[in-house]
């Protein structure tokens, strides 16, 4: 059985880059069983945009706070959650690693430093458009818009309302951050060799597991097998309205579907940060 460390390590992207697939990916390794996990019963006890939690931890209803008050407090909300954490856990956050800041207010880690490390999923923007449009039920300008709004947000009815601000300010706030060590990967090497970047990866996450044990977690794992739970179960982060949550995870496939101008906009947006990645420009 595959030995992981303890303590809580962070599983962060922008959305739609590969945060679901990673977190199957760990909890088909952490279970070891002959059969896939079933993907509407994936760990959440460390569901740090919980609105349930941080009422329950810091005896406050977040929607009478202000978001720099709720901001403020999300670090301590978070060392909370982890205190009594004795084995390992992995915990998903669309949270840059830096918080806005309020007026005159320095910008500081809105998660806290609690977790022991992080992983941080990067994938094209030009693909992340197309996968966000279909997330969003919404056109893909609008999610080029929104993936170039600093002052973006995110929220629900069962998550706190949290800054996500630019894809690329995004990337460069966790990438450039040296308070939590981090492993950046790559979207596109991930699909390219799953087994050997998994495996790097859990190798500077300090897990042990054998090649047989990584290989049947990646089986379990492929895009076939999560869509075919969801053909039968469905996907409960699957939104209202969205359609199939795994969709073709295709690289590259916004070759096939922007358009030029919807390509220079995002490059527009993103350049310095693409090409800091590998991502090269098309113009």
């Amino acid at each position: 059985m595959a030995s992981f460390p303890a303590g809580a390590v962070w599983l962060a992207s922008y959305p739609k880059s590969g945060n679901t697939w990673m977190r199957v990916l760990l909890a088909n390794l952490m279970a070891g069983d002959a059969a896939p996990v079933d993907i509407n019963a994936l760990p959440d006890d460390y569901a740090v945009t919980s609105r349930r939690q941080f009422a329950e931890h810091m005896l406050i209803d977040a929607d009478l706070l202000t978001p720099d008050e709720l901001e403020r407090l999300r670090p301590a909300f978070n060392a909370a959650v982890f205190q009594p954490l004795e084995g390992p856990a992995f915990c998903k956050t669309h949270d840059p690693f830096f918080g806005r800041g309020g007026a005159g207010r320095a910008r500081v880690p809105v998660l806290g430093t609690a977790a022991r490390a992080a992983v941080y999923l990067i994938r094209d923007p030009r693909d992340v458009a197309i996968s966000f449009a279909h997330h969003m039920g919404a056109d893909i300008d609008e999610a080029i818009r929104r993936m170039g709004d600093g002052s973006a947000v995110m929220g629900s009815a069962a998550q706190l309302s949290h800054h996500l601000g630019d894809w690329a300010g995004h990337v460069e706030s966790w990438a450039r951050q040296d308070l939590v060590p981090v492993a950046v990967i790559r979207y596109e090497d991930l699909r390219r060799d799953t087994h050997g970047c998994f495996a790097a990866m859990l190798n500077r996450l300090g897990v042990v597991a054998t090649a047989a044990e990584i290989d049947r977690a990646v089986a379990h794992s492929s895009l076939k097998a999560l869509q075919g739970q969801e053909r039968l179960a469905g996907f409960r982060e699957r939104l209202p309205g969205q359609g199939r949550f795994f969709r073709s995870g295709r690289v590259e496939g916004w070759r096939d579907v922007l358009s030029t101008a919807q390509i220079r906009a995002i490059e527009d947006q993103c350049a310095a940060t693409m090409i800091r990645w590998g991502y090269a420009l098309a113009g």
